[in-house]
């Protein structure tokens, strides 16, 4: 049986010290017949690059594997498509410096997601966290990878935590926005057709700060978990949307129980066959910076947030 995803963890900058710490566990890999795929900051791959046969080695733009963690999980997958064939293990190296791409608490998800969405496949990932880059969050970043580089050689992390242990850790819901006390730009109450509310969001929306594409793909993940809400929680379904220049929020909530499971929603429900549905959470998710969920303020319900934070 081919042996699953292993995701360990080295400290240190993009610099020539991190890649000698790389260089034995990924020398014994290229003897192993895994070839490289070094998809990391520019300092750290040419310090790796002289030390490993040319032949062995292959470089993609580390911005494949960025952005919004369900993209970054879907640019990871792609390139482990392309890459991991042939029967041997695959090397992978990247550092902390993609978290600069769509924020610190993005990367973090990604990185937590990798263990799940990746665990079956035959890939050695190597990730060089920077302490003077991640700072506080050099932790939590280190708890991602059950794997640690000590001496050239891969040793078990006593930190390590489950992936949905460190994204509950992650999506602690702060609560309301402070947005959310002043009027709602839409307001629509027990929602009865889908088609009127993706209307009345396209109308709102279209004079707003996000481009014509980012405001489709909102309105589509608004409509998939108000979809959601009415096939699987309590009515009424209610939805309700601010607009700003520095952020737009959309609320739905109804009176179930919500969901809780922060694994959910990463990748389709039903793998590569979409045909099947179980889309609506992944959808979403791709759709925006932030989704949370939480208890309604009077405890009889729950509120799914989804936030953008426009890009000027």
């Amino acid at each position: 049986m081919v042996e699953g995803y292993r995701h360990v963890a080295g400290t240190g900058g993009p610099d020539a010290r991190s890649a000698q710490a790389l260089l034995p566990a990924l020398r014994a890999g290229v003897d192993a017949g895994s070839p490289v795929v070094l998809a990391c900051s520019p300092a750290l791959r040419d310090g790796l690059r002289p030390g490993l046969a040319a032949d062995a080695v292959h470089v993609v733009d580390p911005d494949a594997l960025a952005g919004r963690a369900p993209d970054a999980l879907a640019g990871y997958t792609s390139l482990l498509d392309r890459f991991g064939v042939g029967g041997s293990r695959l090397q992978l190296v990247t550092d902390s410096q993609c978290q600069a791409t769509a924020g610190v608490v993005a990367w973090l998800q990604t990185e937590a997601l990798l263990n799940h969405v990746l665990a079956d496949r035959a890939v050695d990932h190597y990730c060089v966290l920077d302490p003077a880059q991640l700072g506080d969050h050099l932790g939590t970043a280190l708890a991602c990878h059950p794997g640690v580089l000590a001496a050239g050689a891969t040793a078990a992390n006593p930190g390590w935590r489950e992936p949905a242990e460190v994204l509950r850790s992650l999506w602690t819901d702060p609560g309301p926005d402070p947005v959310e006390s002043t009027p709602p730009t839409l307001q629509v109450e027990d929602v009865t057709s889908m088609r009127e509310l993706r209307r009345a969001l396209t109308a709102s929306l279209a004079d707003g700060p996000l481009d014509p594409d980012e405001a489709e793909d909102l309105v589509l993940a608004i409509d998939e978990v108000a979809a959601n809400a009415a096939e699987h929680g309590v009515p009424p379904v209610d939805v309700r949307l601010w607009i700003t220049e520095q952020r737009v929020l959309c609320t739905v909530a109804d009176r179930g129980p919500g969901f809780e499971e922060p694994l959910a929603g990463y990748g389709p429900a039903h793998g590569h066959d979409l045909s099947v549905g179980g889309m609506g959470l992944w959808l979403a998710r791709r759709a925006v910076d932030r989704m949370t969920t939480s208890p309604l303020p009077d405890g009889d319900g729950c509120v799914v947030r989804l936030t953008i934070d426009p890009r000027h």
